[in-house]
């Protein structure tokens, strides 16, 4: 019987790694795992699409009653994986992509990398240079300070890209979601 994948995808805010998982769920069946947060929504981002957006209360809830699998506190706003969204699509033997930082990245490792229930891949996408990055966050409406502290995080983060099976760069949408595809042995 075939194992489901669990793929992990991390990035730099802005290198593309929630519309590329949004491709491999439209062209290929996975299941993305929409993450929880507090942070308020940008103009054209939906509930239950883009994010779970709840109230920090909630959140703190939801952590006391373990209902998260993981979670961090990143720009001033919680962020964390409900469990059930992860294990269900799992426990149906449907594939699953989940957008996360490192440490969310370490946190799943631990618990799936050796696992016989499920193919654990990690992949961490890059966009082609700082300055594609810098433009594409400033595209997206961050004012000019946050994209300065997001370009800096960027630069450290892209130094953990080799604790990852794969790296792709995302410079053709298409391109990387092929290449992905490639490495997972997809077809469509």
């Amino acid at each position: 019987m075939r194992r489901p994948i669990l793929l992990v995808i991390s990035a730099p805010s802005g290198a593309g790694k929630t519309t590329v998982a949004r491709r491999l769920a439209e062209d290929y069946g996975f299941v993305h795992v929409v993450t929880a947060t507090t942070r308020p929504p940008r103009p054209h981002e939906r509930d239950g699409v883009d994010y779970l957006f709840t109230d920090e209360a909630t959140f703190r809830r939801w952590i006391e009653e373990g209902n998260l699998f993981e979670w961090a506190e990143i720009y001033g706003n919680l962020y964390g994986i409900p469990k059930e969204n992860l294990y269900r699509p799992l426990r149906e033997g449907r594939n699953v992509v989940l957008t996360v930082d490192v440490n969310g990245k370490r946190a799943l490792e631990r618990v799936f990398a050796d696992s016989d229930e499920v193919e654990f891949r990690t992949i961490f996408l890059v966009p082609p240079s700082l300055e594609v990055l810098r433009e594409r966050l400033m595209r997206r409406g961050d004012p000019p300070d946050v994209v300065e502290r997001r370009l800096k995080k960027a630069a450290k983060e892209m130094e953990y890209a080799s604790e990852y099976q794969h790296v792709v760069i995302n410079d053709d949408l298409n391109r990387a979601v092929d290449e992905i595809a490639r490495i997972l042995g997809l077809r469509r």
